[in-house]
């Protein structure tokens, strides 16, 4: 008699733990230009997605910002970016070795400022010491 009303309690309990859980994933509607992107293309800022999707000319299905124009790209398809992470000498090296020019660091506020290949910003990003590339402040 015991072990049938724990077997029973126990069923009980994980029907009120699961069932919310599958409702909340059947009404949730996907949200496909969020949950498509990768974790690297997530530290990116949108502005800066937007102007590696044109310079790729991969604008087809994606959610890309309006506004381009405040983003400083040099004729060699270099951005001015700011990367958000910790100042290491093996981070500044990744940097140049994929084709940037650190213009100024700061260990202070963890920043890394310098014009970056666009399309090597997601190599870039896919650095786990890299928190956020950002345009830089003109």
């Amino acid at each position: 008699m015991r072990s049938t009303g724990f077997a029973l309690l126990c069923m009980v309990a994980a029907a009120i733990i699961v069932v919310p859980a599958v409702r909340a994933q059947r009404s949730a509607p996907p949200d496909a230009s969020r949950d498509a992107r990768t974790v690297a293309q997530k530290k990116i800022s949108p502005r800066l997605l937007s102007a590696i999707y044109r310079r790729r000319g991969d604008l087809q299905g994606k959610a890309v910002a309006k506004d381009p124009s405040s983003i400083q790209v040099d004729r060699h398809g270099r951005a001015l970016v700011d990367v958000r992470a910790q100042v290491r000498p093996d981070l500044e090296k990744k940097i140049k070795a994929l084709g940037g020019i650190v213009v100024s660091t700061s260990q202070t506020y963890d920043s890394i400022v310098g014009w970056m290949p666009l399309q090597t910003l997601e190599r870039l990003a896919t650095d786990p010491g890299v928190r956020a590339i950002e345009p830089a402040a003109q």
